[in-house]
């Protein structure tokens, strides 16, 4: 009887890791068309797109915004590269950004932030990502400052791009929380250096704040502080294969899956914005 009870066990447990594996294999996966990628591919007389950025970029834990740009302007002759990387502060993009100017881009678009505020919402946070992310310092709104305007002066210096901002997408789905509101002192920040460096700014913060006063849920959601979290969104997604959308409904949320990952809706918005830069450029 002890020994069934042993391999019964040992079984689920086998199981489950199992499925907790695959579920992580999934989300962390990056995508198929990375700088690395794109340097290895053929894309003559193509406008290229260089989307920088963290997990909201990246796509694999929530909607992917560059994969639909892609498929909406692809017969238009432009070509998306995703330099998204899942949990990136500005310092780590800023790190990695000889990886998008090898890339000779005509077009860069810059979305990040996001994590430079969860890391300072708990010490907690704030030691899984100086461990994580290796940072040399803690996560300060100077810092995310300084590191900006540095990314933005290599990008300009380095590339002949046409280089956009978004602001930041709202961070929890409650209008009081200390999260919420970093989002909307950070996207003023982002504001004040795109018109210091003179890129064009997309205003995604102000029109999730618009969007989120007419449909704000009946019970606000705070930001989810803990990493693991956001683990249980793409188990259901991956594992029980629901689509992201019924995810965030489920959840009671109008414009994230996870109170800071996007759902369709907040996608959308990112595409558009992005869209209407890019069809600006191109007909000016």
């Amino acid at each position: 009887m002890k020994k069934q009870r042993k391999w019964l066990l040992f079984t689920v447990g086998g199981i489950v890791t199992t499925i907790a594996g695959y579920t992580v294999y999934r989300f962390s996966k990056r995508p198929a068309n990375t700088p690395e990628k794109f340097l290895k591919s053929e894309h003559f007389s193509r406008k290229v797109v260089a989307c920088l950025g963290d997990s909201h970029t990246q796509g694999t834990m929530a909607h992917n915004f560059v994969n639909d740009l892609a498929v909406q302007m692809g017969d238009k002759g432009y070509d998306f590269i995703n330099a998204g990387v899942n949990g990136d502060l500005v310092y780590n993009a800023l790190h990695r950004v000889e990886d998008v100017i090898e890339c000779e881009p005509d077009y860069i678009i810059i979305l990040i932030g996001t994590n430079d505020i969860l890391a300072r919402l708990s010490k907690s946070n704030e030691i899984h990502f100086e461990i994580k992310k290796q940072l040399p310092q803690k996560p300060t709104e100077s810092w995310f400052i300084q590191n900006l305007r540095q990314l933005i002066s290599l990008l300009k210096l380095h590339t002949n791009a046409k280089i956009a901002i978004l602001s930041l997408p709202l961070i929890s789905e409650d209008s009081d929380s200390v999260a919420f509101k970093a989002a909307v002192e950070y996207s003023k920040q982002i504001h004040a250096v795109a018109q210091e460096t003179n890129i064009t700014y997309l205003p995604l913060n102000e029109r999730q704040l618009e969007y989120y006063e007419t449909h704000r849920p009946t019970k606000q959601k705070r930001v989810v502080r803990s990493p693991f979290a956001y683990f249980i969104p793409s188990f259901k997604h991956y594992v029980m294969k629901k689509s992201w959308e019924e995810i965030s409904q489920e959840a009671g949320l109008s414009l994230t899956i996870d109170t800071v990952h996007q759902n369709k809706m907040a996608a959308q918005m990112i595409e558009q914005l992005v869209r209407g830069f890019l069809e600006k450029e191109m007909n000016d």
